[in-house]
């Protein structure tokens, strides 16, 4: 098994260099984190610390770090002592400097820029996962990538603004989503166990992964959550005399 050394600390010269000039995409779990350890609601967060694109080909919304208005253009969150979010920071800062290719973590920055590549610790790429937390957010990202990477997005741009909003929405703006599933009518359309609601009023890591059912059953499949038996009669056409 493949194994690399890095160490990240302040001794480095590199130090929160990698924390400028950069694009971070967030991911919906690293906004509900964020968010959270900030006391924000996410719309708070979403309007002060982010801005948005558009995926290609998808057409479906992405949710991008805001870095300062000063010269370097730094990391809100960085400081010369480092991350004031730590404990919370986004996935990609995570990985960095590590990509995975082929199951194979690769350096993504020169040792020049990055001097911690010549540290002694020495790690396996599922050491690393597992000290970055990155293996939680495969549990609770896991249908949101895999709505994100369905084919027919790859094959079909959505360019109907309600349906962006949509996603945006459930995906990132957890506070909003809560307000749409208890104060619409969702909860008469979808047949949500007892359980699972009692839950998501309490929990938003459960409430997020209900958003990523919702745009599932949306955009890929009509089986991601049960319609109620009434809901699904009333639509039924009269039969035919």
């Amino acid at each position: 098994m493949r194994t690399f050394r890095f160490s990240c600390h302040r001794g480095l010269a590199c130090f929160t260099a990698c924390c400028r000039d950069t694009s971070i995409f967030l991911t919906p779990y690293d906004v509900l984190r964020m968010k959270r350890r900030l006391g924000l609601s996410s719309g708070e967060f979403l309007a002060r610390y982010t801005r948005l694109l558009v995926a290609r080909p998808s057409g479906l919304p992405v949710v991008v770090l805001r870095m300062g208005d000063d010269p370097e253009k730094r990391c809100p969150f960085v400081t010369p002592e480092g991350c004031r979010i730590y404990e919370d920071r986004p996935w990609a800062c995570r990985m960095a400097p590590v990509e995975v290719r082929d199951d194979e973590p690769v350096f993504i920055l020169e040792p020049s820029l990055c001097h911690g590549q010549g540290e002694v610790r020495e790690w396996t790429l599922d050491e690393w996962t597992r000290d970055q937390g990155l293996d939680l957010y495969d549990t609770v990202e896991e249908t949101f990538r895999e709505v994100t990477s369905h084919p027919r997005l790859q094959a079909e741009e959505i360019t109907d603004p309600a349906v962006r909003d949509m996603f945006l929405m459930a995906c990132y703006d957890v506070d909003r989503f809560r307000r749409f599933v208890f104060e619409s009518r969702f909860l008469k359309i979808f047949d949500l166990p007892d359980e699972l609601v009692a839950r998501i009023r309490e929990d938003e890591t459960a409430l997020l992964e209900l958003g990523f059912r919702w745009v599932k059953f949306g955009l890929i499949d009509p089986g991601a959550l049960k319609v109620r038996d009434e809901v699904l009669a009333a639509r039924r056409p009269p039969p035919r005399e």
